[in-house]
């Protein structure tokens, strides 16, 4: 019995060395290099105050950071084609930083003025980035609709607008059959969007001096033919202006 057991101490000292190596080995086991599962990342890592109203899709491709200049009056908004709120109206030659890039639209990071020290983000079309062509001609394949405005609806009796809507009723939207840039000119205004047979996107935006102030004016027409929505807003942009407040309007465009 003696000799037994002083056989037996040793080969259990060495399964308890043997079973507590392998605990450690499990616990330090690391991710082969053969996986290539990947790793998510949160979408709202963009440097803007406004991130968390921004739409943004699994699929879109990220640009980290990369910068470019708008070469043309350019909506920015939250969602892309289009949809959403309006975040800023963004003058030709502004200097922004594009986050992501989905469809043909691109998601931009900017500054504004009335805003020191903070940046904003916003959806805009990849259009946005090209020189525009001026008065180019019809292509073989457009179409037409004939827009009426009805019911122009000032949000007070006093306002006065900078428009033309009124009076160059009615104007031509000429679009490519297939869909793709439109214009639309009421008077000397010119609407610039996009446009199909099915659905309707286009924007004119200008500014005016007014009591010391710069007034913008930016005009929408949206919606599905043949009924679209007009919507007027103005805004503050410079000047040293007092007691001067801004208007807002809304119409119904037929569209046929």
């Amino acid at each position: 019995m003696r000799r037994l057991s002083q056989t037996l101490v040793p080969l259990l000292v060495i399964a308890g060395v043997l079973a507590t190596s392998g605990c450690k080995l499990l616990k330090k086991k690391k991710k082969s290099s053969d996986d290539n599962t990947p790793e998510l990342s949160s979408f709202n890592d963009i440097d803007a105050v406004n991130k968390a109203q921004l739409a943004r899709f699994p699929d879109e491709r990220r640009l980290f950071l990369e910068t470019g200049f708008l070469r043309v009056i350019t909506l920015a908004r939250t969602e892309p084609f289009g949809g959403g709120t309006i975040v800023a109206v963004l003058d030709p030659d502004t200097l922004v930083t594009k986050q992501a890039n989905r469809l043909g639209n691109t998601l931009i990071t900017f500054n504004r003025a009335a805003f020191p020290g903070q940046r904003f983000g916003g959806w805009v079309p990849d259009s946005a980035f090209l020189f525009p062509v001026n008065a180019p001609p019809p292509p073989s394949n457009n179409c037409t609709m004939t827009l009426r405005t009805s019911g122009f609806a000032p949000s007070k009796a006093s306002c006065s607008f900078n428009e033309n809507v009124r009076s160059g009723s009615p104007a031509t939207l000429n679009f490519p059959c297939g869909g793709g840039v439109s214009t639309a000119r009421f008077g000397s205004q010119i609407f610039v969007g996009q446009a199909d047979r099915f659905k309707v996107n286009l924007s004119h935006s200008s500014t005016i001096p007014f009591s010391g102030c710069q007034i913008r004016t930016t005009q929408t027409i949206s919606g599905n033919p043949p009924n679209l929505t007009y919507f007027l807003s103005e805004s503050i942009v410079g000047g040293t202006c007092r007691g001067v407040s801004t208007c807002t309007a809304r119409a119904s465009i037929s569209a046929n």
